[in-house]
């Protein structure tokens, strides 16, 4: 992706379920994948028409913001957070802390890289920084620095 189309993407956000793991080992691999695909519903209803969402790999979970910055990509998560906190999820009573909860990393472009692979690097350390700083959380480069 070259300078000019990198320009336009904006913000992205890498989330992750929290305890994904104990989930499936409780509930098994069916269990697991309904709540998946439940997830992807949740964000999807969250996020803005011009947002894309997109299975990231196993239990994570991407959402690109074209043109966003950063205070509005992460009042973006918060609401994907908030939103999958109040979902009903099968037997969610079942996790620790007895919901099933997201930790979500930010980045913005121009504000943590300027590349596709910085910023993506910049998403998944700030997502490192949530799951670190107690999960259930909405993580970015100044909550890395403040920590």
């Amino acid at each position: 992706m070259g300078a000019k189309s990198i320009a336009g993407l904006g913000s992205i956000i890498l989330l992750d379920i929290d305890y994904f793991k104990h989930y499936n080992d409780t509930h098994g691999h069916q269990g697991g994948d309904e709540v998946l695909r439940m997830m992807a519903e949740v964000i999807k209803k969250e996020v803005r028409h011009s947002d894309t969402v997109a299975r990231y790999g196993g239990e994570e979970f991407v959402v690109i913001s074209v043109e966003t910055d950063k205070d509005t990509v992460v009042q973006l998560a918060e609401r994907i957070r908030k939103g999958v906190e109040k979902s009903p999820f099968p037997l969610k009573e079942t996790q620790p802390g007895g919901n099933l909860t997201v930790s979500l990393g930010v980045a913005s472009f121009r504000d943590d890289a300027n590349t596709v692979q910085g910023l993506i690097k910049e998403a998944d350390d700030a997502l490192y920084g949530a799951k670190e700083s107690g999960r259930n959380r909405v993580w970015f480069k100044k909550s890395l620095q403040n920590k």
